[in-house]
């Protein structure tokens, strides 16, 4: 399987594309003013107990809060008014990104994750993945293991089986030295506030990718390629004999496919080959998948065409799962099957492509509705919360393009209008609120473009809607 990482830098985001033999699997968008802090520590200090709901505020500094729970202290944390107290100085990570009105959630629980390990300084044990085969491979990374001694509890992930020993020793001790930093920081810090490395786009990337061994990772941009050489020296040694920069004209995601798989992962309905289609739709309660075996009426071989057309719509489900990065409650309608054995057969295909996937994605089973149930673990926003904002003319009920998804994509097609046009100025004609957001970055926009930008307003388009020349 051969596997690529592409990182692509723009102007207002940085997106990385994991690509498994030219098909696009995952997809990450890290923006500098939004960053994921999942994974980040913070001295913290209690502001308020509400005993009813077992929950703490937390003051982190800066204006900002969080809440946390008498279980994320834990395992043996008893009532909140029990275990902590008003004004109480306490050490804590954020575990859950905030979401529309709720604050970041936090824990006590500490864990460091690199591509291979996840370091856990108050625990102990060593846990191996259950995906990890071979007594020799498992004696050899418990063997691994027993380094740590009483420095704490480490979970081996699946990517190690293939890890070089060199590599899982040299993100080891990353780790260890990581969580050395942050506990003498936070004994030192007087008042709630960040620990720790300031966290960057390449970082967040870098750190939540678990690569097969040998696998490429490819950049677009020359401070990028510095940033992982740094990174990687510390972390993964072995993987900068397979960092490459892209020098090329054509556009990284573009002239790889990733650009075109990802506008399909955007669109509510996929076609397949064989005739049928899928639909994808998220709620905030759950997410609705649906198998429609649309123009198939026949198929090959013994089995009936519902089992078939179910088949065949069942890995690119998974596939737009991760990537599409669906979290919670799972849904799926495939189409009613009458065949003896074809509901155990399908969910031992579709737990075989969810055991590829990263994310703890955990398949329940079928209900006595036909629905198939899966949950997957949140780790980051979905791509629809990241890419899309609620639209005001339609009460919320549908969405558009968020404005920095926006700027990003003015931003490439100014970047691909520079390919073919060699005019002294690019202009962009947009609705009357994107023209007013061109307007405020304008200068960094000719900057980074090296000409100069003209930006006609037109009321007669719609607020984020534009075009170029």
């Amino acid at each position: 399987m051969e596997q690529i990482l592409l990182i692509e830098e723009g102007l207002f985001e940085t997106r990385a594309a994991l690509m498994q033999d030219e098909k696009l699997v995952e997809l990450q968008i890290e923006r500098p003013e939004d960053i994921s802090l999942i994974g980040t520590f913070y001295t913290g200090r209690i502001t308020k107990l509400l005993p009813d709901m077992d929950i703490a505020f937390v003051d982190l500094g800066s204006g900002e809060t969080g809440f946390l729970q008498a279980r994320d202290i834990s395992a043996k944390a008893g009532k909140i008014n029990a275990t902590v107290h008003e004004g109480e100085k306490l050490l804590v990570q954020v575990i859950k990104d905030k979401t529309g009105d709720k604050t970041v959630q936090l824990g006590c629980r500490f864990s460091l994750a690199s591509s291979n390990l996840i370091y856990r300084p108050k625990s102990q044990g060593v846990i191996l993945s259950k995906h990890i085969q071979g007594e020799a491979v498992r004696a050899n990374l418990m063997a691994f293991a027993d380094g740590i001694g009483d420095a704490g509890g480490l979970t081996i992930r699946t990517s190690a089986k293939i890890a070089s020993k060199d590599d899982l020793e040299a993100e080891l001790q990353y780790l260890l030295k990581e969580w050395s930093d942050i506990s003498a920081e936070y004994l030192k810090s007087e008042k709630p506030g960040p620990l720790g490395k300031v966290q960057t786009p390449l970082t967040r990337i870098l750190q939540g990718q678990q690569l097969a061994q040998g696998a490429a990772i490819i950049v677009n941009s020359a401070r990028v390629m510095n940033e992982a050489k740094n990174f990687l020296q510390s972390v993964s040694p072995s993987a900068l004999d397979n960092l490459e920069y892209w020098d090329k004209q054509t556009p990284l995601f573009e002239a790889s496919g990733a650009e075109e798989q990802l506008e399909q992962a955007r669109k509510i309905r996929i076609h397949l080959k064989s005739g049928a289609s899928i639909t994808f739709e998220q709620t905030e309660a759950m997410v609705v998948i649906d198998v429609n075996s649309a123009s198939l009426t026949s198929s090959s071989g013994t089995r009936s065409v519902e089992f078939m057309t179910n088949l065949k719509a069942v890995g690119e489900i998974c596939r737009q799962i991760r990537l599409r990065n669906y979290s919670g409650i799972i849904v799926i309608d495939f189409i009613q099957m009458s065949g003896k054995g074809d509901v155990q057969n399908l969910s031992r295909v579709m737990q075989k492509a969810f055991d590829e996937d990263p994310v703890p994605t955990r398949l329940i089973g079928m209900t006595e509705l036909g629905l198939m149930q899966v949950t997957r673990k949140r780790v980051r926003r979905s791509l629809d919360e990241l890419m899309l904002t609620p639209c005001s003319a339609c009460d919320g009920r549908g969405a558009v393009d968020g404005e920095t998804t926006v700027l990003s994509n003015v931003t490439r097609a100014l970047e691909n209008e520079i390919r073919f046009s060699h005019g002294a100025t690019l202009v962009v004609e947009a609705g009357d609120l994107l023209a007013k957001r061109l307007e405020s970055h304008k200068n960094i926009l000719e900057t980074h473009l090296a000409r100069p930008l003209q930006i006609i307003a037109n009321r007669q388009m719609s607020a984020l809607d534009y075009k170029i020349g």
